[in-house]
């Protein structure tokens, strides 16, 4: 034990005088994540502004444009008129994220019995927006047309309650569970901060043991444990696993309720699982720092290999809907079975039973980043005797 701690105190030495260590550990938990959370500080598109085109100017199309003003996220900011090309209203006004176009003889064909169409054009380079107008539109639409049906079942004879069970024999009733403001800061912000603290550590780890090769150090650190590579890997991790385990304490008590995110009944106990996690990317930060004793080749590795876990993790689309290569990548990060504990933990605020395969998971990782380690380590140290 006292080897141990001495392992752990030359260590966090070690790190006092690397600059690089300084940035990871201060600078970006305390400017990235809250400049992260500024931001998405809105959390959700307030406004979307939208034109409309009328090219009937009756009674129904105005009702149609009332409804849109009447619309929570929707802003008319401009009418346009039919001498507008349609092709160059988003060139010309940048603001204008879609507009929808009422056809000539809208109300007439209605009257008739016809079908008519609502044309909704959307800026759909960015698919919130595009999504979001459609949306609006399909709702307000459908309330006018079951009035339409209404008043007209009435105007047959048929009473008013059993017309608008007619016009709605099925209600749709929707619960959005786990953020169900569709706030993208509850969202976003627990992922990248938690992927950004599996990078801090990877790569802190990353440097651990090239390093005692670039300085020169490494016999001395044999010396401290009578030659015990078992001493040396413990000594490290144990470091790196208490600066990851508080930079995740951090986020999880500091970061994330001064950011405004709902804390979780389950956030306690999930601190569990994010020792788990952080102690698996320091071991396999070491590992690849055994691997490749040129620290900047490393560092390149520990960057290649890191990089996409936000992506391929599922997080911002499904693994199941990616191709089979990416999804099989997917299962090689340890991020995407922390993500998986994360929503179930947390999120979903399940038992732990639930989190067992995932923690499981992280523990194989970390099992095979120990095991590698360990066997260079003694590869090279018999090289060396020799």
């Amino acid at each position: 034990m006292k080897i141990l701690i001495q392992i752990i105190i030359r260590e966090l030495h070690r790190i006092k005088k690397r600059a690089a260590a300084w940035v990871l550990l201060l600078v970006i938990p305390v400017a990235v994540f809250f400049y992260l959370g500024a931001i998405y500080e809105e959390g959700a598109i307030e406004k979307v502004n939208i034109a409309i085109l009328d090219l009937d100017h009756s009674d129904l199309s105005r009702k149609v444009i009332q409804s849109v003003e009447a619309t929570p996220k929707l802003d008319i900011v401009k009418l346009l008129n039919s001498n507008d090309n349609i092709d160059e209203v988003f060139v010309n006004n940048p603001d204008i994220k879609g507009f929808y176009v009422i056809p000539k003889n809208f109300q007439k064909n209605i009257f008739l019995g016809k079908q008519e169409k609502l044309l909704v054009y959307t800026n759909s380079s960015n698919i919130i927006y595009g999504n979001l107008i459609y949306k609006e539109a399909a709702t307000f639409i459908s309330t006018m047309s079951a009035g339409i049906n209404l008043n007209s079942f009435k105007l047959h004879g048929i009473p008013h309650e059993k017309a608008l069970k007619m016009v709605m024999p099925i209600k749709v009733v929707t619960k959005p569970m786990y953020n169900s403001y569709y706030n993208y800061l509850y969202y976003l912000i627990p992922g990248l901060t938690t992927v950004l603290l599996q990078m801090i550590v990877f790569f802190l780890g990353a440097r651990s043991i090239n390093s005692e090769y670039a300085n020169d150090t490494y016999g001395e650190l044999l010396k401290l444990t009578n030659g015990s590579i078992f001493k040396i890997i413990f000594g490290k991790l144990i470091t790196y696993t208490l600066l990851g385990f508080t930079l995740g304490v951090f986020i999880f008590s500091v970061v994330h309720p001064m950011l405004g995110i709902p804390m979780s009944p389950s956030t306690l106990p999930f601190l569990g699982v994010v020792l788990v996690f952080v102690m698996t990317n320091a071991m396999l930060g070491m590992m690849i720092s055994a691997i490749f004793k040129k620290e900047a080749i490393a560092m390149d590795i520990s960057f290649v290999y890191n990089s996409p876990a936000f992506v391929f993790s599922g997080f911002t689309f499904p693994i199941m809907a990616m191709p089979a290569f990416n999804a099989w990548y997917a299962q090689l990060l340890p991020y995407t079975h922390f993500l998986n504990a994360f929503i179930k933990g947390i999120e979903m605020n399940t038992p732990f039973s639930f989190l067992s395969q995932q923690v499981l998971n992280l523990f194989i990782f970390f099992l095979v980043g120990y095991v590698v380690t360990v066997t260079i380590l003694l590869i090279q140290n018999k090289k060396a005797a020799v």
